[in-house]
């Protein structure tokens, strides 16, 4: 079981239905304190740690070269299903055209990228439910290290406003008194 270190974030929210009045309040969110970013040869030494008969260069050569695959296989249209983990897809933005014989691919395909879904079965430990589960949060240690006992501004640019829910990821604005902006969003630090 791990343990995932919350910080407070005091953040400006609208609540209220659209349509009517509506107003901006400030409430207190967590927000996950990132405690770095594992790279390749990272989890290669922890997969070591775990009693693999492989040594780091053989687990770091399998990963490549399923990172080579899945890079293929997704430029070819397929989706990729990682059992246990989620499944990778290509997606795409494009202009729509009045006309349909008037649509070409080259010209009205803006992005091409890759999406992921965490697997949601029963059995996956990426559920929502499972992760909250198998998670210990703390905010005590975080406030005790800082000597904190007050909200903190959020230090991200433009403060947060940006409405993430946190919810596997999808954005939108606090609408319909939707006031949980309290997700994170950098997920690299």
């Amino acid at each position: 079981m791990g343990t995932i270190q919350i910080r407070k974030v005091a953040r400006k929210v609208t609540i209220g239905k659209q349509g009517e009045p509506r107003q901006k309040v400030e409430k207190t969110y967590g927000k996950i304190i990132y405690r770095g970013t594992l790279r390749l040869s990272d989890m290669a030494e922890h997969i070591m740690k775990h009693g693999s008969v492989y040594t780091e260069d053989v687990v770091i050569g399998v990963i490549t070269k399923l990172r080579n695959c899945i890079q293929e296989m997704l430029a070819d249209g397929y989706k990729v299903k990682l059992d246990g983990i989620g499944t990778l897809y290509p997606v795409l933005t494009s202009q729509g055209v009045a006309d349909a014989k008037d649509f070409n691919a080259s010209e009205n395909i803006t992005r091409v990228g890759v999406s992921f879904l965490a697997d949601q079965s029963k059995k996956s430990t990426y559920k929502a439910s499972a992760m909250r589960q198998d998670t210990n949060l703390s905010t005590q240690v975080y406030e005790e290290l800082m000597g904190e006992d007050e909200p903190t501004p959020d230090p991200t640019p433009g403060g947060g406003e940006s409405g993430n829910t946190g919810n596997g990821g999808s954005t939108g604005g606090n609408q319909g008194g939707n006031d949980n902006p309290g997700g994170d969003d950098d997920p690299e630090n």
